[in-house]
């Protein structure tokens, strides 16, 4: 057997007491990818199956870039998978991004625009002729990566609402300037309060 790494992506956020979440496509099935891979929706169905109870236990985390590994490495943990659900041959997912190291260096990636990915890690073999994957592939998790396999699956991230492409950069301005303004009125009441 050998360690198979894919790559897909699609970033949203939800910032709730300051949490950070990416979600999208996080694997397809029965589609070539850019690695020349193609899994079975049976092989992907069968597999999410297996980590729903991680899942639920809250101990489906993904790291920061792919290891040469098949375990994870609880210091280089960057995401804890919450959701996945299927729409039509994509597995989509939702992720919250952890305050560990790895995690603060994929928020920040997002702030300041970075385009990021999210890739399935797992161990098995690929059918030389076909190039799909066999049934001997057991999915180990979901790492954030540089660079996706899936085709078209690049967008921006959202942290309350705000869209941190470019289309948005007046919005941006507009709320900083908001908050800016709240917090200059914030500070002079307060100086009036103590004289």
């Amino acid at each position: 057997m050998k360690l198979i790494t894919e790559t897909t992506y699609n970033i949203s956020t939800n910032k709730s007491e300051k949490n950070l979440y990416i979600e999208g496509i996080f694997s397809t099935a029965e589609e070539r990818n850019r690695n020349g891979r193609i899994y079975s929706k049976r092989i992907l169905e069968r597999e999410v199956d297996k980590l729903r109870e991680n899942i639920v236990n809250k101990s489906s985390l993904g790291e920061l870039e792919h290891p040469a590994s098949n375990t994870i490495t609880l210091e280089r943990a960057a995401i804890l998978i919450e959701d996945l659900v299927w729409e039509g041959n994509h597995i989509m997912g939702k992720a919250k991004v952890l305050s560990t190291p790895c995690g603060q260096i994929v928020k920040s990636l997002i702030e300041d625009g970075a385009r990021i990915g999210i890739s399935s890690r797992g161990l098995g073999t690929v059918n030389e002729k076909t190039n799909y994957v066999n049934e001997d592939f057991n999915l180990i998790c979901w790492d954030i990566v540089s660079t996706p396999s899936n085709r078209g699956s690049w967008v921006s991230g959202i942290l309350e609402g705000v869209d941190f492409g470019s289309s948005n950069q007046e919005a941006l301005i507009e709320q900083a300037k908001k908050e800016y303004k709240n917090r200059i009125f914030q500070v002079i009441d307060q100086i009036s309060k103590n004289l």
